[in-house]
């Protein structure tokens, strides 16, 4: 999402989308202090699934922006879904691995954490490039929406 936000800036006619970084910094730190103590309380799907809404929710909002009120709106619910989401899903990977394997299931994570934006950014930008950024955004909240039917399965199979 944010390695296409200056080039949807562009397309979509928002100046100074700088902004959008400073508020997805500020609520991704917000956010990490309240989705712990609540992944450690009430476990990992009270975090995980709300979380992944509002990454879904923010994709679909910035694939409509055209003003800088929409851009920020984004910005917060991205800050506060992916702040959520990713160490959530770290520490439930880890809780369930033996301690002995927590260092090769935490390289794992962040492995796959780094193939996946580096092959996303190629797979997307190709996607953008025949679409528009706009559509790549839309096609991106297909993908959030689908790893929360799955997550939810699997949950639900897991209970």
């Amino acid at each position: 999402m944010v390695s296409f936000i200056t080039l949807f800036g562009e397309e979509a006619q928002i100046g100074n989308v700088g902004l959008f970084f400073t508020l997805n910094a500020i609520c991704l730190l917000i956010v990490r202090f309240i989705s712990g103590r609540l992944f450690d309380r009430k476990g990992h799907t009270w975090v995980i699934l709300p979380g992944s809404v509002l990454l879904a929710a923010s994709l679909l909002v910035l694939s409509y922006a055209h003003s800088m009120t929409m851009l920020a709106i984004s910005a917060v619910l991205f800050g506060f879904g992916f702040g959520a989401v990713q160490p959530s899903l770290q520490a439930w990977i880890l809780n369930r691995v033996e301690p002995e394997l927590r260092g090769p299931a935490n390289a794992t994570f962040y492995s796959a954490f780094d193939l996946g934006i580096g092959g996303g950014a190629l797979l997307l930008g190709r996607l953008a490039e025949a679409s528009s950024y706009a559509m790549m955004y839309r096609y991106s909240f297909l993908v959030i929406l689908l790893f929360c039917i799955v997550y939810v399965a699997y949950s639900w199979k897991e209970s």
